[in-house]
Parts: C-alpha cells; structure tokens; sequence
C-alpha cells in the first residue's frame, strides 16, 4: 500500500482517528508521518527489543571487549542492532553471548533435529548404551559391583538385540 500523502513511498504507519463517533484509517510512509505528527517513528525492532518483549530477558549490550567473527568480521554490537548474524561462523564467535539467549528460547542450545521412524529406534537403544555405559563407570569408581554387574549385562543385551 502507498502513503496516501505522498502517494510515492510504501506506507508502514498506520493512524487511526475518531471523530464525531467515525473512525478514519490513515497509511503514510515514515517520512510523512514524521512530518505530520512531529513524533518520530523507528520502524526497525532488534534482537534486544525482541527478546525483552517476549520473554522480560534483557540482553546486556555492553561487550567488555568488542566481540567480532574472525570469518565475515561481524561485531556483535551490530548483530544486536540487526537481529541477524553475518555467517555461521557468528555462532561461535558470540557463543558466549547467544548460548543463553537460545537456551532460554529452544530450552537447549544443541541442535537435535527430527529423527526418521525407521532409525529412531536403533538410535534411542544407541543413546540407551551409552547413558548405560556412563552409569556403569559410576558404579565401578564407587566401587558398586554387584550394580556394576547388573548394568554391564544390560548394556551386552542391547548391544545382542541391535
């Protein structure tokens, strides 16, 4: 939709008027808005603006040393202000700084994507063993044989039914 002042521009502020009881929509760019109502509009919201919306988390914009990507030479300060990261290497420039962000979001930071049906099984009993395998090593450093033993003919169970 164009600014119905201009008639050149995209309109992206919307007024809305009564007056004697009827209502009146008006669409102008940013430029006449500014013009007309003295107020200045900033359309474009950041990542802070974002997050501290939705969730009451605000990100602290001060970088004790100024954080940038060896790879696209991204600062954070600049991806704070855009939202976006110039490349993937940016994830782990700013690891620091996003790992909580994207914990508090997603409720962890590791990717784990959609695993097929056919497969989900053998990777769920592969996950089993190695949970297993991490217990009985707990069990053996405590001395907790007769568990030990428990486990150790688990895990040789699933292992025989892959």
């Amino acid at each position: 939709m164009l600014c119905q002042n201009c008639h050149q521009k995209a309109a992206n502020v919307h007024f809305t008027q009564i007056i004697n009881n009827s209502k009146i929509d008006i669409y102008l760019c940013e430029e006449c808005a500014n013009k007309i109502s003295h107020v200045e509009f900033v359309s474009p919201f950041g990542f802070n603006d974002l997050i501290s919306g939705l969730f009451g988390y605000q990100v602290k914009q001060e970088a004790p040393e100024t954080l940038k990507c060896k790879n696209c030479g991204m600062e954070y300060e600049e991806f704070l202000k855009t939202s976006r990261v110039g490349c993937a290497q940016c994830y782990h420039a700013f690891e620091e700084k996003l790992d909580p962000i994207i914990k508090r979001l997603h409720g962890n930071a590791e990717h784990r994507g959609k695993v097929p049906v056919r497969v989900s099984s053998k990777i769920s009993t592969t996950n089993e063993i190695a949970k297993l395998k991490q217990l009985l090593n707990e069990c053996i450093k405590k001395e907790e044989y007769e568990e030990a033993a428990k486990i150790r003919d688990r895990i040789k169970a699933l292992e025989v039914g892959e």
